[in-house]
């Protein structure tokens, strides 16, 4: 495809770590593919080499039609030549410089002057200008990080982990921000997290990653809600995880016996009969034991073991047979005057049940 991100490679650390990057993404406007795991999972070692700053050992990797590194002819085209820009976890401004000189760094002296001014016009950096980075706020500098990757008009976008340099309420301010910057790129991107609200956030595709190797990857919803297989699950935050049996199959539905209990869940597409059931704690609505009627598939008679104050939920620990979170909000928390051993219905759609075949 010319359109498109097609690597297959290898990348071996002294130690014996050992990196595998296979993805196969089309790159044709805006969309921002998240990288997502664990720390040391591999995830900006992928995109380190998507970049040219590490070189796989074997493979190869090709973007537009154009081969970026093939180890059999020796081919590893340098950063400069790959058309990318690349923002750093820590953003890696030169503190001597201001604004101005941060964003133009490289440009050719007859260009700069204009582009460094479309810089600043878009990310709203005219009035700091002069500054130096230690001078800035964590959200100017990453604008400014931004901008000094876009200004040489790269065809492919990396960041690494680009909010983890901020404090947490910052973060969560600047999210919907990046996203609006990310749109108005109008190019693709690759971006490095562990965060899961940034995932959810940020990103179009997911590509999720663990001791090294891709685990699984599609649409961000499909891949958190629909995981492939249990690590997957873990990773991406599923908060009920626990083995079960199908001991029945009717009209695509699967009765499943979870420890003393029994829930009912689409079917898997396979024929396995033993199963990690998944539950989303978001998906679990808890009511007091009043008999009111739903239409709700799985209606579970639970004891809350403890509640989690958070924000912005809080999570709520169940005994449902088996182990059962759920996340409500807090004035439904404190409506309910949920507390340790205080008896609940816990329900949950049958849609919501996702089943994952296991190995005895």
């Amino acid at each position: 495809m010319a359109d498109a991100l097609i690597a297959n490679f290898t990348k071996r650390f002294p130690g014996g770590a050992v990196i595998r990057g296979k993805l196969d993404r089309p790159m044709r406007g805006h969309s921002v593919t998240v990288l997502f795991g664990p720390s040391g999972c591999g995830k900006t070692t992928v995109l380190r080499c998507l970049a040219g700053l590490e070189r796989p050992e074997q493979g190869s990797i090709q973007f537009g039609g154009r081969t970026w590194f093939d180890a059999g002819p020796g081919i590893c085209l340098a950063p400069q030549q790959r058309g990318v820009g690349f923002v750093f976890q820590d953003y890696a401004l030169f503190p001597h410089l201001t604004v101005a000189g941060n964003i133009g760094y490289g440009l050719p002296a007859n260009e700069r002057e204009q582009r460094v001014g479309e810089m600043l016009d878009r990310f709203g950096l005219a009035a700091v200008v002069q500054q130096r980075p230690r001078q800035l706020s964590g959200g100017q500098q990453q604008r400014v990080a931004l901008a000094r990757a876009l200004v040489c008009r790269p065809r492919l976008l990396l960041l690494d982990e680009p909010l983890s340099a901020l404090d947490a309420a910052l973060r969560e301010e600047l999210r919907g921000e990046l996203r609006r910057l990310l749109a108005a790129c109008d190019i693709p991107v690759f971006l490095v997290t562990h965060d899961r609200a940034e995932a959810l956030a940020l990103g179009d595709e997911l590509v999720v990653m663990s001791g090294g190797t891709v685990r699984q990857s599609g649409p961000v919803l499909e891949v958190f809600n629909h995981p492939a297989d249990a690590e997957v699950a873990r990773i991406v935050g599923v908060e009920t995880l626990h083995p079960g049996r199908i001991v029945n199959l009717s009209e695509g539905l699967a009765t499943v016996e979870v420890g003393t209990s029994r829930v009912i869940g689409l079917a898997p597409p396979d024929e396995a009969r033993a199963v990690f059931v998944c539950i989303r704690g978001e998906d679990v609505i808890l009511q007091r034991n009043d008999g009111a009627a739903s239409s709700v598939r799985n209606r579970l008679v639970a004891r809350i073991v403890a509640v989690h104050p958070g924000s912005p939920l809080v999570r709520v620990e169940l005994d449902a047979g088996f182990p059962l979170f759920a996340f409500i909000t807090r004035p439904a928390c404190e409506d309910l005057d949920l507390s340790p051993g205080q008896p609940v219905t816990a329900l949950v759609k049958a849609p919501a049940v996702h089943l994952i075949a296991r190995e005895l």
